[in-house]
């Protein structure tokens, strides 16, 4: 059964294509997790669209760098995040102390050895955070017929 992302059909056989990028324990999971994919990828695309990124009729002739390309101008546009200032880190660091213990010494790793790990993790999570925020938006706004869960 195809999905339809505002009138725009994602076909079965475009599911099918997008499967092998998501393995799962069944059939059925897979292509729920493909067509999940190919709805957000529209989503982001119209929303390039919108933003005058791209013209909306370009859509269906980008090819797979090119989608990549404007995926992450939007992406770039769209969300930012605060930079993890070293305050943040240190609280962090105390916090989870428990987190940054040597392996074979079981004793807690300093602060200054950890604290590269600690700004990725944290201006990661941040990011995804906002990047999850941004999607609820353009689903909340979506008309999505066909994505069963």
């Amino acid at each position: 059964m195809p999905v339809f992302v505002n009138k725009k059909e994602i076909s079965d056989d475009q599911v099918h294509a997008e499967m092998i990028n998501h393995p799962a324990e069944s059939l059925d999971a897979a292509r729920l997790e493909a067509a999940r994919a190919l709805v957000v990828r529209q989503l982001l695309l119209e929303d390039a669209a919108a933003r005058e990124l791209i013209p909306a009729k370009e859509i269906d002739s980008l090819s797979e760098e090119q989608t990549e390309a404007v995926i992450q101008q939007l992406l770039d546009q769209v969300i930012t995040t605060p930079k993890a200032d070293a305050e943040t880190c240190v609280r962090y660091y105390d916090q989870h102390k428990d987190r940054f213990r040597d392996k074979k010494t079981e004793e807690i790793l300093p602060f200054d050895l950890v604290r590269p790990h600690i700004v990725q993790y944290l201006e990661d999570k941040a990011y995804h955070a906002a990047f999850h925020a941004y999607l609820d938006q353009l689903m909340a706004t979506a008309e999505i017929v066909g994505l069963a869960a």
